[in-house]
C-alpha cells in the first residue's frame, strides 16, 4: 500500500522531508510526542493499545492520532485490522528530518521551528536526567552507557558530512535491532534512547 501524499512533508527512500510549519508545531506536544515516539520503538498499534503503552486516554489519543495524519506523520494500516471498526495506527516514514532550513522562510514559520527544537531538545534533556537520577546506577546497562563530547574545527560542509557518517552508522544500528528475531527480549535487548547534536559554539 503506497504512503498518501501531503502537503506538508516531500517523501525520498523512507524519509520524510517536512517543508511546513503546520507539521512541526504537531510534533512539539508532549502527548503526540509520545505517541509518535511508541510507534517508532514499538511498532503500529490502535487507540487502546495505545493507551496501555503510553498511559493516555483512549479519547484523546485519536484526536492527536488525526492531528499526526494530517502533518503527515502517521499513516492507518487497514491490513491489520480485523474488523471494519479496528483502526490501527504506523508511522508513515521510518525517519523523519526537519529544521528551520527546510521550513518557509517567513518570521512566524521560524518562530515555530525554534520553538519545536527547544520542545524537543527539552524532552531529550529530561530523558537524560531520568537516566541519571534512576537507583540502582552500578548495573550493566551503566557500564555500557555512551556520553560523550568534543571540540572540533570544521567547515559546514565538513559538519554536514560527519553528520552524514553518524546517520548511516545510526541506521546500521537501528536495522540491527529490528532483525535481531523474535529472541530478543532474552538476549537482553532493550530500547535505547540516542540524540546528539552539533553545532557552532565557543569554548
Amino acid at each position: 500500500m503506497s504512503a498518501p501524499s501531503y502537503p506538508a512533508c516531500m517523501a525520498s527512500d523512507d524519509v520524510r522531508t517536512l517543508t511546513e510549519a503546520r507539521a512541526v508545531t504537531a510534533l512539539a506536544n508532549p502527548a503526540r510526542s509520545r505517541l509518535l515516539d511508541s510507534l517508532t520503538a514499538q511498532g503500529p498499534a490502535t487507540a487502546s493499545v495505545l493507551a496501555e503503552r503510553t498511559g493516555l486516554a483512549i479519547g484523546s489519543i485519536s484526536h492527536h492520532m488525526r492531528t499526526l495524519a494530517a502533518a503527515g506523520l502517521v499513516e492507518e494500516a487497514p491490513e491489520l485490522a480485523r474488523d471494519r471498526r479496528e483502526r490501527w495506527w504506523r508511522r508513515a516514514a521510518r525517519s523523519i528530518t526537519w529544521g528551520r532550513t527546510t521550513l518557509p522562510r517567513d518570521a512566524e514559520s521560524q518562530r515555530q521551528a525554534v520553538a519545536a527544537e527547544e520542545f524537543m531538545l527539552a524532552r531529550q534533556v529530561e530523558r537524560a536526567r531520568t537516566w541519571l537520577e534512576r537507583p540502582g546506577a552500578t548495573d550493566e546497562w551503566s557500564r555500557a552507557e555512551l556520553s560523550t563530547d568534543s571540540w572540533l574545527r570544521l567547515t559546514p560542509e565538513e559538519l554536514g558530512e560527519l553528520g552524514d557518517e553518524i546517520n548511516e552508522l545510526v541506521g546500521r544500528w537501528k536495522e540491527r535491532g529490528r532483525t535481531g528475531g523474535a529472541g530478543d527480549d532474552t538476549e537482553g535487548r532493550e530500547h535505547v534512547f540516542l540524540f546528539a547534536r552539533a553545532f557552532p559554539s565557543r569554548p
